[in-house]
Formats: structure tokens, C-alpha cells, sequence
């Protein structure tokens, strides 16, 4: 029988960790020279766009927003405006008049002078107020023609669309920008059948050369505009309080 063996300590050293293999040199050359591979041409991935503009529904036939409703007068308001625009008139007249009376007192010719140029005046007023009167009712043709331009391109009718290019050119034959437009439409004329098409040509062709201008006149504008804010006595106290 064996005697017991007393406890003794034991030394564990660490395991150490695996050797990894070398990795193998790669081709390079291989990589870069693979062979060429046969790729299927029948096969194609089409993202469609978040928006399609085929499916768009068309700007110029789009129905326009509907107009806001002018803020209402107040009535009181409109009795003050109107009741001191006919004392001012009453007061410019009589002015007049007692001018014209003292200068007949003065001097004969003075006074005719004065009567003359107060008919000039008048009949200046005249035709300002003419002239304003026929540019509205000949904005209210433009309405009326344009609606009748919207209406010929929603139903893509032909026989609209060239009375409404017709009377469109005769509306402008006035002005010489459009001539060049007027008379590429009319060599073009022929070889159009739709009708909206012909609209959408007629707007560019006779309408471009004005819509041009009218950018001209209104940058113009606001040039002058920009002038007369920073050589204004207000500006220049706001510019010295500040």
C-alpha cells in the first residue's frame, strides 16, 4: 500500500497560438487579364423617376389656379375718396377760371393765352382717358383670345387653333418685332396638323420677340427704381440715422 502524496504546485505555461500559413502570392497580372465573358444583352434594369413628365398633365391646358378675391372696399372709404376727388376737381376749376378772368382783366392776350392752354390741357385729359379705355377693352380681347387658345389645345382642334394664330397675327401685325415670327408661321403653317401644336408654335414664334422686350422694360424699370430709392432724401436720412 502506497502512502499518500502531499499537494505540491505545477506550472502551466501558456498555449502558444496556431502558426497561420503564408498567404500565396496572387497573379496580378491574372487579375487584371480575366477572360472575357459573353454578357446578356436582353436584360436591362429601368429605374423609373420619382416624377415622369410624360404623365404630367400639360401646363399651357392646365386650368389656371383659381383668382383670389379682391379684398371689399369699405364703403365709407370709397364715399371720402369720391366725395374729395369732386371738391378737388370743383377747386382746380374755379382756380381756373378766376385765373383766367384776372389775366383777361390784365391783358387780353394774357387771357386768351390761358384759355388756350387750359383747352390743351383738357383735351390732353381726353385722350389719356381714350387711350386707357382702349388698352383695357384690348386686354380683355387678349382674355378672350387666350381662353380660346386653351380651349383649342384641350380638344386638339385644328380649325380653332388656326383662327385663333389668325387673329392672334392680326392682333400684332402692328409691331415690328413680331414680323420675323409672323412670317415663319406662315411658311410652317402647312405642315402642322395638330392644333395644339400650332398654338404652342404661334405663342413662340409671335409672342417670344414681346415676352423678350417685356423682360427688357421690366429690369429697366427696376433699375430706375433702384436709382431714385438710394438718391431719395429718405433714404439718405434713414442711411445718416443709422
Amino acid at each position: 500500500m502506497t502512502a499518500p502524496r502531499k499537494p505540491a504546485a505545477f506550472r502551466i505555461e501558456p498555449e502558444a497560438p496556431p502558426r497561420q500559413a503564408a498567404p500565396e502570392p496572387r497573379n496580378i497580372q491574372a487579375d487584371t487579364q480575366r477572360k472575357p465573358r459573353a454578357m446578356k444583352t436582353h436584360v436591362a434594369m429601368v429605374i423609373p423617376a420619382k416624377v415622369d413628365v410624360f404623365d404630367e398633365p400639360d401646363i399651357i391646358a392646365a386650368e389656371p389656379p383659381p383668382a383670389v378675391a379682391p379684398r371689399k372696399r369699405s364703403l365709407l372709404g370709397s364715399i371720402f375718396f369720391g366725395a374729395f376727388g369732386v371738391l378737388v376737381s370743383l377747386a382746380v376749376g374755379l382756380w381756373t377760371d378766376q385765373l383766367i378772368r384776372d389775366l383777361f382783366a390784365r391783358a387780353e392776350w394774357l387771357g386768351w393765352l390761358a384759355a388756350g392752354m387750359a383747352a390743351i390741357a383738357v383735351l390732353a385729359l381726353v385722350v389719356i382717358l381714350i387711350r386707357e379705355f382702349l388698352a383695357i377693352a384690348r386686354l380683355a380681347e387678349v382674355e378672350k383670345l387666350q381662353k380660346r387658345a386653351l380651349d383649342a389645345i384641350a380638344r386638339d382642334d385644328p380649325k380653332a387653333a388656326r383662327s385663333v394664330v389668325d387673329e392672334l397675327s392680326a392682333f400684332v401685325s402692328a409691331k415690328p418685332e413680331t414680323a420675323a415670327g409672323r412670317r415663319a408661321l406662315a411658311e410652317l403653317r402647312g405642315e402642322i396638323i395638330d392644333g395644339g401644336n400650332l398654338v404652342r408654335l404661334a405663342e413662340a414664334e409671335i409672342l417670344g420677340p414681346l415676352d423678350a422686350r417685356a423682360k427688357v422694360m421690366i429690369l429697366e424699370a427696376a433699375k430706375r427704381v433702384s436709382l431714385v430709392t438710394a438718391v431719395s432724401p429718405r433714404a439718405l436720412v434713414d442711411v445718416a440715422y443709422v
